[in-house]
């Protein structure tokens, strides 16, 4: 199990990394997330599966939520906001309590269902004018395969899909308003902005 500086230290390394080969942007998804909460007001934020924490930014109501105690404690000690160790599956909020949740990176670490029962709460707890936040890296997620491998075993990821997939599991919970791509940290970059569908009454 990495700790949150450990795993700090690899985001940043192949951040400057992806600079210093290709000039482009180190932090693209950090970099959209500014401009979509500049569009539009994030109002109360879940970040679902924090890691080290590297969305929480100063000045934004954020809670960051990990399985990971290490990640955690790392993140109390170093980011802005409040931080619990908690399952994306069994979230610990009422109903409604959220504006805008974040799942960045999270999928292809969950098996489909688990998977389905992490969107099934993310709805629960975002309010019906609320916005998911849903990034993961697609296949291929490079087009070197020795890389794409490489990536794939530093990342710890089993589950890693193609975009199809990801819409299916998506689909089920939410309508996908906006959708980028994006070359971050040499992966291959996902990004849909997903209302909630409306819930059975």
């Amino acid at each position: 199990m990495k700790s949150g500086a450990f795993y700090n230290l690899i985001q940043e390394g192949f951040s400057r990394g992806y600079q210093l080969l290709t000039g482009g942007d180190p932090y693209p998804l950090r970099d959209l997330l500014l401009r979509r909460y500049a569009q539009r007001p994030p109002g109360k934020i879940l970040d679902v599966g924090c890691g080290s924490g590297c969305f929480a930014f100063s000045g934004h109501d954020y809670t960051g939520v990990d399985p990971n105690p290490k990640y955690v404690a790392y993140c109390q000690a170093e980011r802005p906001g409040t931080f619990a160790q908690m399952p994306g599956d069994r979230l610990e909020f009422a109903d409604a309590t959220f504006d805008t949740v974040l799942c960045f990176s999270v999928g292809h670490h969950v098996d489909d269902a688990t998977l389905d029962r992490i969107l099934t709460e993310i709805g629960r707890v975002l309010r019906p004018s609320g916005r998911l936040y849903f990034a993961d890296p697609i296949r291929p997620i490079n087009p070197w395969r020795p890389v794409a491998w490489s990536l794939e075993w530093l990342d710890e990821g089993n589950h890693f899909r193609d975009e199809q997939q990801y819409r299916e599991a998506l689909e089920r919970h939410y309508h996908i308003a906006a959708r980028e791509e994006l070359v971050d940290q040499f992966f291959r970059t996902v990004f849909y902005d997903c209302t909630p569908r409306p819930r059975p009454t």
